[in-house]
């Protein structure tokens, strides 16, 4: 009986350790293990650093340095820190808010490059803009610390598609 009752609290205990390090691991940078970040996003550790798939919109806000309306619907996005960062994602703002979409675009990533090739196709599109600083120098005349290509377009039915590529250097 004794053994019995040892084994079973001895397997307990490797229980609630397990219990205990699956459910803060993430937090704690282990490898492998998940974690949700202050805004709403899961995200994965890796050996490097961590990945985040389908953020949440005040997450794609942040890492972009972006402000954008709040019904803006984040179609995919994936952010990758390691010693750097890139963030890539397609938006979708709706008809209402296209025109705020775009000044707060422009506030955070300059004017629009007349001959820049837009990084999404633009088939269907009207309105097109591309926010890019391939130069890497901003409107300050100082090196960027981030690079980005952004392209937006009005769709048929008056909704705003965006296409964003930022990533330190």
């Amino acid at each position: 009986m004794r053994v019995t009752v040892g084994i079973m609290l001895m397997v307990a205990f490797v229980m609630i350790t397990y219990a205990v390090i699956a459910r803060y691991a993430g937090g704690w940078g282990v490898p492998y293990f998940s974690f949700q970040t202050d805004r709403g996003s899961t995200c994965t550790n890796n050996l490097t650093g961590y990945t985040c798939e389908q953020m949440t919109l005040p997450d794609l806000e942040f890492y972009g340095e972006v402000d954008l309306p709040s019904n803006t619907r984040v179609v995919r996005s994936t952010y990758k820190s390691t010693h750097d960062y890139r963030l890539d994602a397609q938006l979708l703002v709706p008809r209402a808010t296209a025109g705020p979409a775009l000044q707060g675009l422009a506030a955070s990533f300059g004017r629009c490059q007349p001959e820049h090739p837009a990084p999404m196709s633009t088939t269907g599109l009207t309105s097109v803009c591309v926010l890019a600083n391939d130069d890497a120098v901003t409107r300050d005349g100082e090196v960027s610390s981030r690079l980005y290509v952004v392209g937006t377009g009005i769709r048929k039915d008056g909704s705003r598609l965006i296409v964003m590529s930022v990533k330190s250097r």
